[in-house]
């Protein structure tokens, strides 16, 4: 039954329809209710298993992270680096055991921040580690 069948019939009983409409009613709202715990509970694993997957990926922290960085490369005036210094940082990036390239997709991230390579091009950002292996440009 559909949501708007669902309303003509809930509306309709406050009409004074019979008794058997009412029972037939409250028959679907049982219905839906369980349907309503199932898929809290569907929910409720699946939102478990994002959030261990994305643990498990290094995109825990992904949103802050990159806001951050977004946040401060605005406020600088929208630096970018230059061919030298992004050779320089994606050549110390891809010696590193946190990054990450998907075969020759030319997709990479960072598995420590969850960054992908596009941050490489701020000139405010720097490495996540500590030290980090790579620092911003002022």
């Amino acid at each position: 039954m559909g949501v708007f069948k669902f309303y003509k019939k809930n509306n309709s009983d406050d009409e004074g329809n019979s008794s058997s409409d009412s029972v037939h009613s409250n028959n679907n709202t049982e219905d839906e209710k369980k349907h309503n715990e199932v898929t809290r509970s569907s929910q409720s694993n699946n939102n478990t298993y994002y959030e261990n997957e994305s643990e498990k990926l290094g995109f825990k922290k992904l949103a802050k992270n990159l806001s951050q960085s977004l946040v401060a490369w605005n406020k600088a005036g929208r630096p970018i680096v230059n061919t030298v210094q992004w050779d320089y940082r994606i050549s110390i990036c891809r010696q590193c055991e946190f990054w990450q390239e998907v075969g020759k997709t030319q997709v990479a991230r960072c598995k420590k921040c969850g960054c992908s390579s596009g941050k490489l091009l701020l000139a405010t950002s720097s490495c996540p580690l500590n030290p980090p292996k790579w620092k911003a440009y002022k």
